[in-house]
């Protein structure tokens, strides 16, 4: 669901309020978008408004599925802007490089007057970012005091293609033999290379010999192999 349409349900179901009806894109101080990953990751959208008003979209795999809206407490919200004041958000870096394809990104962004910065990241960011996630899920991810808008979205489970698999093969591997030697054992073929940084790659492999899990499982025993998984097909 879009975030005008989110607006506009939000303001529907709310008793009149001067602050709450002037409220715009524009005047999101907090936002916090999980994304899928492989597996059963959360993916979600969470905004904090000016005063504490916050909307979550649930896309999948959450408890809360489609648009809710809650009300911090003054004190609540307060203490939730000093930890981004404190942390200094806008000295990090922008986007954090990451090495594991099979976790979700995780973009948070904060605005303070006329400036904005977004940082996206997995594992990979700094530890004061990893303290602000945690404090934004423990509010998102929450059962209680959230309020339904629009709860008619109907949950669509990650889908992976199980004739390809995402590699990624630990530094340090020398890739020519290893290829050659999976290749005989396996039927591995390269696809594509999908990151120049990091050694991620798209194979396919012999399904006339090994069935999906049976490959995943071998793959995964190999000291040589990081991580592996079926690709997840692009919704």
């Amino acid at each position: 669901m879009s975030r005008f349409l989110i607006f506009i349900l939000l303001l529907a179901g709310c008793s009149t309020s001067k602050d709450l009806s002037q409220l715009t894109e524009e005047d999101i101080v907090i936002s916090m978008e999980k994304e899928a990953c492989f597996g059963t990751c959360p993916a979600y959208t969470f905004d904090v408004y000016p005063g504490g008003w916050c909307v979550f979209n649930g896309k999948s795999n959450t408890y809360k599925l489609g648009t809710h809206k809650l009300q911090l407490s003054k004190s609540k919200y307060k203490e939730l802007i000093s930890e981004f004041k404190d942390a200094d958000f806008f000295q990090f870096e922008d986007y954090y490089q990451s090495d594991i394809p099979d976790l979700p990104n995780v973009s948070i962004s904060y605005r303070e007057k006329d400036k904005i910065k977004t940082i996206v990241g997995k594992r990979e960011r700094p530890s004061e970012i990893h303290k602000l996630q945690f404090l934004l899920e423990q509010i998102a991810e929450s059962k209680e005091s959230w309020i339904v808008i629009d709860g008619t979205i109907e949950e669509k489970k990650p889908e992976f293609d199980k004739t390809k698999l995402v590699l990624q093969l630990k530094n340090g591997a020398q890739l020519s033999r290893w290829f050659d030697t999976a290749r005989q054992n396996y039927g591995i073929r390269i696809l594509k290379r999908m990151d120049e940084s990091y050694d991620n790659w798209l194979v396919s492999y012999d399904r006339n010999r090994f069935d999906p899990d049976e490959i995943i499982e071998r793959l995964k025993s190999d000291e040589n192999v990081s991580s592996v998984d079926f690709k997840l097909i692009d919704p």
